[in-house]
């Protein structure tokens, strides 16, 4: 019993001395958290600095056939003034824009080069320049003055600028195009359904192409109208086909997919008879023709459209159609421009950082498409023109000293004159020789 007592009697101490430890305070569901220790302070790191560098004064020449000066008093031009600001005194240097005249700038060039004294750090140039210039080891290519990786150039820029499987020609935008001019009005007079709604379906082909030509084809009005020359390259292209592997040197105009592609060109002219002939203006007849209203089709570039604002009828912008090879719609492209590093330039690597500079990024493409919107009559052609950015297709065969390799020949087919297969038989031999010297193979 006593031992009882003893065992509840210490049992009693032991909950008062631990009442005593808590304060004797009662916990409700306001009572505050135990204190909690405040997380370290993370250390910002410090911001990274911007390069500089210090040229010293130099004087940055750029050379182009026209005056590359930026002008400001526009949104964009203001910015474009600011950039030369910001670059020269980034680099320490004086931004000169300098003009040359078309005609004169590959001689100019090319003997600039030679003296060690090149007329520009950056000099403008088309793909028919830049390709000489690449072969006679006159520019710098990116790729070795550069980690081509890391340049603000987009992808589909890169391969636009490429020559010999290195990037020589500078562009920080794209405003190429390539497709077809289409009368909107005579579409739906003659009850056929819009080509962009075709397109947009998946479904704008030759045969839908050559379905609304022939019904197009009344009277004094004609489907299509077209140089032959033109006509037979979207043909090739538009089928998977190539004028020339520009990489391997290969002349391809007798592949399935241009054998198909000039076949097809040749009935449009001699067994359908849905091209209106030209009379004697390869170059302007079709133009006047579609703005005239005579044509239903026409092949065309998005800066044609603002010589159509004032046509009597509705007109609408869509790809090329595509052949039965082809995979997708394509932007075809055989020529462009673009800013190249002159071999003798001194630190290209820095003149390259320059150019990169002094380039709009921020508001790439942004006046392109304002652009679109201004010339072209509605959404879907503006679409189109839009979507053509992303499809470029750039062979540059003019270059390789093929320019006029073919003149005569595609007129010979679509005049009925020789087959594509005899026609392409005579002139391979001559041209992939031309190519062959070109790229210094013999």
């Amino acid at each position: 019993m006593k031992a009882k007592k003893l065992s509840f009697l210490l049992m009693l101490i032991f909950v008062l001395l631990l009442s005593a430890c808590s304060g004797g305070k009662e916990t409700t569901g306001n009572a505050k958290d135990p204190e909690k220790e405040d997380p370290p302070v993370k250390e910002e790191e410090p911001a990274e600095e911007e390069v500089t560098y210090d040229l010293g004064g130099r004087v940055i020449k750029i050379v182009n056939h026209w005056d590359m000066t930026p002008q400001g008093g526009t949104e964009l031009g203001d910015l474009a003034v600011q950039k030369v600001k910001d670059v020269e005194e980034k680099y320490n240097v004086k931004i000169e824009y300098h003009v040359v005249p078309w005609e004169e700038k590959v001689n100019q060039l090319t003997a600039s080069v030679l003296a060690n004294e090149p007329i520009g750090d950056l000099v403008g140039l088309d793909t028919n320049m830049t390709a000489a210039m690449v072969q006679q080891d006159y520019l710098y290519a990116l790729d070795d003055i550069i980690d081509i990786s890391n340049s603000k150039i987009n992808d589909t820029l890169k391969k636009m600028g490429t020559f010999n499987e290195k990037v020589y020609l500078m562009k920080h935008e794209t405003n190429e195009s390539g497709g077809m001019y289409y009368n909107k009005t005579m579409f739906e007079q003659a009850g056929l359904t819009d080509p962009y709604e075709l397109q947009e379906a998946g479904e704008w082909t030759w045969d839908a192409m050559l379905d609304a030509a022939k019904k197009l084809t009344t009277g004094s009005n004609y489907g299509l109208s077209g140089d032959a020359n033109l006509l037979a390259e979207y043909s090739i292209v538009t089928n998977g086909g190539k004028v020339l592997d520009t990489t391997t040197g290969e002349v391809l105009l007798d592949s399935p997919e241009a054998m198909e592609g000039l076949e097809f060109m040749a009935s449009l002219f001699n067994e359908h008879k849905v091209v209106k002939p030209n009379e004697g203006d390869t170059w302007n007849n079709p133009r006047q023709y579609f703005t005239e209203g005579l044509v239903g089709m026409t092949q065309g570039w998005v800066w044609e459209a603002d010589g159509r604002s004032e046509t009597p009828f509705e007109w609408g912008y869509v790809f090329w159609p595509k052949g039965p090879k082809g995979s997708d719609y394509q932007t075809i492209v055989s020529s462009a421009e673009g800013m190249t590093i002159p071999k003798g330039v001194e630190s290209p690597e820095i003149v390259y950082q320059i150019w990169e500079d002094l380039q709009l990024w921020e508001a790439n493409g942004e006046n392109v498409i304002e652009w679109f919107e201004d010339v072209m009559p509605n959404e879907e052609s503006v679409d189109t023109a839009t979507q053509m950015l992303e499809k470029i297709n750039a062979n540059y065969w003019p270059a390789y000293d093929l320019y006029d390799a073919f003149w005569g020949t595609y007129g010979s087919i679509s005049n009925g004159d020789e087959s594509p297969s005899q026609a392409i038989a005579k002139v391979k031999g001559e041209a992939q020789a031309r190519v062959d010297k070109f790229m210094g193979k013999e």
